[in-house]
């Protein structure tokens, strides 16, 4: 059970809590839910108001009174949130503030804090790492927002990485009612103690709880790979973890979280796309394509590969992601055709100017839809995998969450028998995120990224999305064994299953592979 000083808080907090959802109704004009709730806290509400009055008797008259007008008004929801907003939840705020005070507890060993939020329910602070384990404003609205993100009703369990307070744990047992089993992974059998006597982990039926105390992440990684599973990474405790594993778990998260964050960009952009007069990627003409492929992406290493390019024209398939169209053409370099996948409006200044190139372009079902609309040359939509497939003629093509991952696709799939990658860097070499001349380029601050291994016998930086890509890049590549891959950058991530070449004096005349020397055969 909780501590007892914290009941009489938390009982009052909860209640500020539905009073808040109760007004978030309000806002959309849903009736049902919003009554449901204020009827569900009138009674509490008129308790709360009875200890107001002894305590504050002006106050706690203007508390009923307001209570009462919220009862008295008839039709009109945006006038009780109102009400709500602006009169009873300051009044219960500063009531929990009364009764709280500033709480701060230090545990024994002096490396967890716990102290009041604005909303009463405490809040926790990793004093090692300085970081804040759940919100200082409210931690259990925070948590339902969270639940209401990662929640998904086909999942008949979901395991979890990280308890904090409990307050997670809580909104999914409340979202659920109760009707999933929840597997909570953590390590630090301490914060299952806290998380009952300052937290609301007491809250949640232990018919439906199942907590797994593990130092490795192996059992919850295969936990998260069963099938009807939901899984979530509770991304504020993973920087405790060390270096391997909390790699592991942010791959973890950004398998959950890439797709998920451009859930309603990929909705809009998937409808307007199929609106928009695409012709279908299978009606792609690749009768006069060469079977080698080059593939540029916009690393920095691009730079060093634009002669190659140049002498390869016409020589080779030449797939270019978007981002370095415009660099292309500025130096006389016309791809066979052009890829896109960013379903975010920002990426449209790569194109902007370039509307009336007549360069092939493949265009993913849930990329930015003004892409496919204002394009005059042909354009060509890509089914993906997981949207609305059962909508689609087409075969749908399984994308990770790069661009590149979509060109190296393509290439596979026009009957490539050796793919060259240029520009795919997957990591942040002398501290650059494009090549010169992209409109992406920026200097990256890589202090606190992982140190990967690069071409060659180097190490270069590389952030968890550009570590996710790769191996997205390589699973690909280990599924097409009969597809020879060259990864020409010199400053890159090391990519497995590629070849690593540098250039000699006389370059790649004709196209042939002898004049490279071949630095890593692992293809």
């Amino acid at each position: 059970m909780a501590e007892e000083f914290l009941e009489g808080i938390y009982r009052e907090a909860y209640l500020a809590y539905r009073l808040k959802k109760a007004v978030e109704y309000a806002r959309i004009h849903d009736e049902f839910h919003m009554i449901a709730i204020c009827n569900d806290v009138f009674l509490p509400l008129c308790e709360i108001c009875k200890e107001y009055l002894q305590e504050d008797k002006e106050k706690g008259i203007a508390l009923w009174q307001s209570i009462q007008s919220l009862v008295k008004i008839d039709n009109d929801l945006v006038r009780r949130g109102d009400v709500i907003e602006e009169k009873i939840l300051p009044m219960l705020k500063e009531k929990i503030r009364r009764g709280g005070g500033d709480i701060s507890v230090e545990n024994e060993e002096g490396d967890y804090l716990f102290e009041s939020s604005d909303s009463g329910f405490l809040t926790l602070v990793d004093l090692k790492r300085n970081k804040y384990i759940h919100s200082i404003c409210d931690p259990m609205w925070e948590a339902a927002k969270l639940a209401e993100y990662i929640f998904n009703p086909e999942k008949k369990e979901y395991c979890i990485w990280g308890i904090g307070l409990g307050y997670l744990i809580y909104q999914l047992y409340i979202l659920s009612e109760g009707t999933v089993r929840i597997h909570v992974f953590e390590k630090d059998a301490r914060m299952v103690e806290y998380a009952k006597r300052y937290g609301v982990l007491c809250w949640v039926s232990e018919d439906v709880l199942d907590i797994v105390h593990d130092e490795s992440t192996e059992s919850f990684l295969q936990c998260m790979a069963k099938k009807d599973m939901g899984y979530y990474v509770f991304l504020p405790e993973i920087y405790r973890e060390e270096a391997d594993a909390q790699r592991k778990l942010e791959d973890a998260y950004m398998e959950f979280a890439t797709p998920k964050k451009m859930q309603a960009e990929n909705e809009l952009n998937y409808w307007r796309n199929h609106r928009s007069g695409c012709r279908a990627v299978k009606d792609f003409d690749t009768k006069s394509m060469k079977k080698d492929f080059i593939i540029v992406a916009a690393g920095p290493s691009l730079d060093d590969s634009l002669d190659f390019l140049k002498e390869n024209q016409g020589k080779k398939t030449v797939i270019a992601v978007c981002t370095v169209f415009r660099k292309l053409l500025e130096q006389g370099i016309r791809p066979d055709m052009v890829v896109i996948l960013d379903p975010m409006a920002i990426v449209y200044r790569q194109l902007e100017g370039l509307e009336g190139e007549n360069v092939p372009m493949l265009v993913a079902a849930t990329a930015y839809w003004k892409f496919a609309a204002n394009y005059q040359g042909d354009k060509y939509l890509v089914p993906l995998t997981g949207v609305h497939e059962e909508r689609e003629s087409d075969e749908p093509w399984a994308i990770g969450g790069t661009v590149t991952h979509l060109a190296i696709e393509a290439a596979v799939r026009f009957g490539a028998e050796n793919i060259f990658l240029v520009g795919v860097d997957l990591a942040f070499p002398n501290n650059l995120s494009h090549a010169e001349g992209t409109v992406d380029r920026t200097i990256v601050n890589t202090e606190g990224m992982l140190p990967v291994q690069g071409v060659g016998e180097d190490f270069v930086y590389a952030d968890s999305k550009f570590i996710a890509y790769r191996k997205w890049i390589e699973a690909r590549i280990a599924l097409t064994p009969r597809i020879t891959y060259y990864n020409l950058s010199r400053v890159g991530a090391k990519i497995a299953g590629a070849k690593e070449i540098h250039f000699e004096e006389r370059q790649w005349e004709n196209g042939e592979s002898d004049n490279c020397t071949d630095i890593d055969r692992q293809g």
